[in-house]
């Protein structure tokens, strides 16, 4: 091959690529009349990750959150049921039949390695995006209390606050979604903007899936391409599904899991990129 092939490398390639709605929803929002900080936080609905787009909201268009909430949670919905038709129609049969070849065996990394991994990563991007900090910082924590091993926090986290969170949010979007904002006129390009950049992130996916089949020579399965956007795991669980029923000795959900990885990352990158260059 022309370049290091290591599954980390293929992993940031194809999450940068499905980050592509995320910057072309930028300037197609503006021309539709939103603000840069409003057209930032609708862009970064392309990234399908709750969270970064929750404090992308809060951080640049406030006004826009409730709106901005209830799309970005609706991206789901547009994975389970739109992505689909988009791999089908993007990759043919063929390539989506592609087996990955065997991967030699490697040195299993330790939970102590991926600590440090992620503590030295949350400090660089901390000072690099402090105006994301509260983020990255949420990001590589979950990290290092699943790798830590203490069984209490890790069953806190997942279980009670989890749950507790979601449902606050819930309740919360259910209090200030009143008709106003519902029937206020920028909501409706809101929505189609959001989808717009879903679509847009999905198709940057699949165009590095295309990238690295052809830099490979053939021996990368396209479709994996769509687990790029950071929608874990549905969109990983979408490839898998849909590679499965084309080949169904075919098992590339590891790769998919990756790139969806990968994803969460370079989408709170990119959020603390737009919130550190307009929240002045």
């Amino acid at each position: 091959t022309l370049f290091p092939y290591t599954t980390l490398f293929r992993s940031m390639i194809l999450a940068v690529f499905a980050e592509l709605g995320s910057i072309v929803t930028l300037p197609i929002a503006q021309y539709f009349g939103y603000t840069a900080k409003q057209a930032a936080a609708i862009a970064i609905v392309g990234g399908a990750d709750g969270p970064m787009v929750l404090f992308t909201s809060l951080r640049l268009a406030p006004e826009l959150f409730v709106p901005i909430a209830i799309i970005a949670y609706l991206y789901l919905g547009f994975a389970y049921g739109g992505y689909p038709y988009l791999v089908r129609f993007m990759v043919p049969k063929k390539l989506m039949a592609i087996k990955p070849p065997p991967q030699k065996r490697k040195r299993d990394i330790t939970s102590g390695e991926k600590m440090v991994f992620a503590v030295v990563t949350c400090v660089l991007l901390c000072f690099l995006l402090p105006v994301a900090a509260p983020l990255i910082f949420c990001l590589f924590f979950g990290v290092v209390v699943r790798e830590s091993g203490v069984k209490v926090y890790i069953n806190l986290l997942q279980g009670p606050i989890l749950y507790l969170s979601t449902m606050f949010l819930g309740m919360l979007l259910g209090i200030l979604c009143d008709a106003n904002t519902i029937m206020d006129p920028k909501v409706l390009p809101l929505l189609l903007l959001g989808i717009l950049s879903l679509l847009i992130s999905g198709i940057g996916g699949i165009l590095g899936g295309y990238l690295l089949y052809f830099v490979t020579g053939g021996k990368f399965n396209p479709a994996i391409g769509i687990a790029g956007v950071s929608c874990v795991p549905t969109t990983a669980k979408v490839a898998q599904k849909l590679v499965a029923k084309a080949n169904r000795t075919a098992i590339i959900l590891p790769e998919a899991l990756g790139a969806n990885i990968s994803g969460v990352i370079t989408t709170a990158i990119i959020a603390g990129i737009y919130c550190s260059l307009l929240a002045k």
